[in-house]
């Protein structure tokens, strides 16, 4: 960023994308009202209204339409969230404008922005700060314009990360997290098998649950507002805390492995979900799975990739059958003839589609590594030196008297 003394073309330019934002957000604001939810329209939906008023108007190229309904609802989103929820139609005070990458060319120390087509304007470019060697090697992203001020930004690490020697496969779920660790090679074998409990972070959310029920009942409603965010905060970071520590050590535990995930984007949002009662769907709403995977992603200087989770426990990755599940801790498959530790086959279904996806495919039943680790894999009742430790009666129920349940799709 520096300080730049602006062309009388670039500060008509931001005077008129100024108005052209106030434009924008009476529309933004329209659409949400008219909404049975009141959710904000996304930057295309408000750029198909916006976009011929702005043609008409303004003869500047039409790529500046867009950063125009960004910014708009930027603002409307970021009222709506420092207001406690209140809407209403923010002041566009500042001459400020983010120009995309299309917009802008950098070359013989100067930036030139298209402001019309065939028309450009040419700022000077200063280099000054001590890690722009270090950072123009990397994608250019946007230029922020003011009428003071200039600011280049720039993505840096963007490179798409290696593949590990190995792989790690995590199924996530509310209490724990089963893995399943594999070698990338041209005959994978697996390597290990774990849970790993995450009690703790459900206490931590059980715990500020009941003191939010509490601090309802405080009359004084500023006070119990207060009060309110102040517990959401805490209890967000010990959350946080707890979550980076667990990836860390897992990141530790193995550096040259990819991880393996099941991609949960949309999950709160399936007809099961919202038919299975509110106790699941609180659950689902305060499981913090994508910060897990979003902290391994970035800790790891390997790829992470991602599979399907359509079937990871209710097909068996060994031969295939249909999986029951007396209780929620057993995945009982009426082939094999045995239960299963739900959570560490699940694990093993993710990696074998992982190694799928890596051109490397697994065949559990033929290989000799699933041979010598299959009891690890066993309902802890059915581990041949458990002694019958935590066997239940649903557990050694007869097949025909289960009634299978899943939440997974």
């Amino acid at each position: 960023m520096w300080s730049q003394e602006q062309p009388e073309e670039v500060l008509r330019y931001l005077k008129d994308m100024q108005d052209a934002v106030r434009y924008a957000l009476q529309l933004a604001y329209r659409d949400t009202i008219r909404d049975e939810e009141h959710r904000l329209p996304s930057p295309i939906a408000l750029r198909r209204e916006v976009r011929g008023w702005f043609y008409s108007r303004y003869d500047y190229a039409r790529h500046h339409v867009d950063p125009v309904c960004r910014a708009a609802v930027a603002m409307l989103r970021s009222y709506r969230r420092n207001h406690h929820g209140e809407l209403r139609i923010p002041e566009v005070k500042r001459l400020a404008m983010r120009i995309d990458a299309e917009l802008f060319r950098i070359g013989d120390g100067r930036v030139r922005i298209t402001l019309q087509p065939n028309g450009y304007v040419w700022l000077p470019l200063n280099t000054a700060n001590g890690h722009y060697d270090e950072y123009s090697k990397g994608r250019v992203s946007e230029l922020l314009i003011t009428d003071t001020k200039v600011c280049l930004t720039f993505v840096v690490g963007d490179e798409k990360k290696p593949l590990g020697k190995r792989l790690v496969a995590q199924d996530l779920n509310f209490r724990s997290v089963g893995s399943t660790n594999a070698l990338l090679s041209s005959q994978p074998s697996l390597t290990g098998v774990g849970t790993q409990s995450l009690k703790g972070i459900v206490r931590i959310q059980n715990d500020f649950s009941r003191r939010r029920t509490l601090q309802r009942h405080v009359k004084n409603p500023q006070k119990r507002a207060k009060k309110l965010r102040e517990t959401r905060g805490r209890q967000k970071n010990r959350v946080k805390d707890a979550l980076h520590k667990l990836s860390t050590e897992q990141v530790k535990k193995s550096p040259d492995a990819s991880s393996v995930f099941e991609d949960l984007r949309g999950i709160r949002k399936t007809s099961e979900a919202s038919e299975r009662g509110k106790k699941l769907r609180t659950y689902l709403n305060r499981w913090p799975y994508r910060m897990y995977q979003s902290m391994v992603e970035y800790e790891s200087t390997k790829r992470a990739v991602y599979v399907s989770p359509r079937g990871t426990s209710s097909e068996c990755p060994v031969c295939g059958g249909r999986l029951q599940h007396p209780e929620w801790a057993v995945s009982r498959c009426v082939k094999c003839g045995v239960d299963y530790d739900r959570d560490r086959l699940a694990s093993l279904s993710i990696l074998c589609r992982g190694l799928r996806l890596c051109g490397r495919p697994f065949a559990a039943s033929a290989d000799a590594s699933w041979q010598q680790m299959r009891d690890e894999y066993l309902y802890p009742g059915s581990r041949p030196d458990a002694l019958r430790t935590g066997w239940t009666d649903a557990a050694s129920a007869p097949n025909e008297n289960v009634v299978y349940e899943s939440t997974r799709s």
